[in-house]
């Protein structure tokens, strides 16, 4: 299943303009995913090394990026730990390691231009890490296995829910064609 991703369509209604906003949000499953305060982080292995970045629904929650700060590279954090700051038009706040972890790389591209985390928010990673105690965190209640759709899916949509949006269409998709492969 990691060349497939769940897609979930959501309707709010909008105060403001009066009017109803449709959602999509894309979790491809081949990463991991941080369900930590604030969640909404992947992660996916490269080697040893994992990519970290914003999912879906938090890029569109937080609107369009302005500035990324990063903490100093070679340092180990704790799982959960602030390895940097956002800030958009409508937030400013921490951004969550998922593991354990030394600051490896900062992606000086996405640093330089937050607003490539909105144009397409899983090629665009933030920062990459090497996890210290994998074995041990991997399995906590705040990370969403990779490849596991049950919990994905229960995870992404009670959190959506928490803000309003109503589920209109929860589906599997094929990453490359988009095609639907089975409803969820």
């Amino acid at each position: 299943m990691g060349e497939n991703q769940l897609e979930i369509i959501t309707t709010k209604y909008d105060k403001e303009t009066q009017q109803e906003i449709t959602g999509t949000y894309f979790f491809p499953l081949d990463r991991y995913y941080y369900a930590g305060d604030p969640g909404h982080i992947w992660f996916k292995p490269i080697n040893s090394i994992f990519e970290v970045g914003f999912d879906s629904f938090g890029q569109q929650q937080a609107g369009p990026l302005l500035h990324i700060r990063t903490r100093p590279l070679g340092r180990e954090f704790p799982q959960g730990a602030a390895f940097g700051t956002v800030e958009s038009d409508k937030w400013i706040g921490p951004l969550r390691l998922p593991l354990s972890a030394v600051l490896v790389e900062a992606n000086t591209a996405v640093l330089d231009n937050p607003t490539l985390i909105n144009e397409n928010c899983y090629r665009a990673w933030v920062i990459q890490i090497k996890p210290t105690k994998f074995d041990e965190e991997i399995s906590s209640t705040d990370v969403i296995t990779k490849g596991d759709l049950l919990q994905l899916k229960e995870y992404s949509i009670s959190d959506l829910e928490k803000y309003e949006e109503q589920i209109i269409k929860c589906r599997i998709t094929d990453l490359e064609t988009g095609e639907e492969i089975d409803k969820c």
